[in-house]
């Protein structure tokens, strides 16, 4: 008995032929029938000027709209490409009723849930997560996947948690945040000599930014 993936949502059966038949297969037009596949399915065999396939015509076309690719590769003995070029001839969806059904099918199956629930077990263990940080790190991230974080990411406000590994991370490289630009010898200078509201015009940073480096660089009220 074929396994549950296997298993076809209608009755399928070779259609009566006679060799040198000729017949419209959906994807490739006319064709003349000159053999029987061996699937557990027999299937007549059409050609064309010269190539060769399984005719795409009555309940093969109908098997292609409805059934699984593993089903139709079972029983119809075809390969995974052809299945692939007769399905777009035929505008079938990637979610058809047969995929629908057998999601459904295993969703209500509790046999993955033992390898979910080992999976997340090992989520958050720090030896797979070093093992990952260490295989990634100094190599730059796809450019789809960055634009991917940024979109998300884009306008959320941070925790203080998050805050404070950020500025960790940025203290152990020497960086920056996005944004943000080391204070100059010469703009320390113009700190010490005018007073805020003209440094800042001068520098092209905030008042903000301005009492920030006046604190830090231990500088007087003015």
């Amino acid at each position: 008995m074929p396994a549950a993936r296997f298993k076809l949502l209608g009755n399928y059966r070779t259609p009566a032929f006679r060799y040198g038949q000729r017949v419209e297969d959906l994807r490739r037009g006319e064709m003349r029938i000159v053999g029987l596949s061996a699937g557990r399915i027999p299937w007549p065999i059409g050609q064309t000027t010269r190539a060769k396939s399984l005719v795409l015509y009555r309940d093969l076309a109908k098997a292609v709209q409805r059934e699984l690719v593993v089903a139709i590769r079972y029983w119809w003995g075809c390969g995974g490409n052809a299945i692939k070029n007769w399905r777009r001839a035929l505008g079938v969806p990637n979610n058809n009723e047969g995929t629908i059904a057998r999601r459904v099918q295993y969703g209500k199956s509790n046999a993955h849930r033992p390898a979910i629930a080992a999976m997340h077990a090992t989520l958050r263990d720090p030896g797979r997560r070093a093992k990952i940080a260490a295989a990634r790190r100094g190599k730059p991230r796809p450019r789809a996947v960055v634009e991917a974080l940024r979109k998300a990411n884009l306008g959320r406000p941070l925790t203080a948690e998050h805050k404070r590994k950020l500025s960790e991370v940025h203290k152990r490289l020497g960086t920056l945040p996005p944004g943000m630009k080391r204070w100059a010898v010469w703009e320390d200078k113009l700190l010490r000599t005018l007073a805020p509201a003209a440094a800042a015009k001068k520098t092209g940073r905030s008042i903000y930014a301005v009492w920030s480096r006046r604190h830090k660089l231990g500088l007087t009220k003015s």
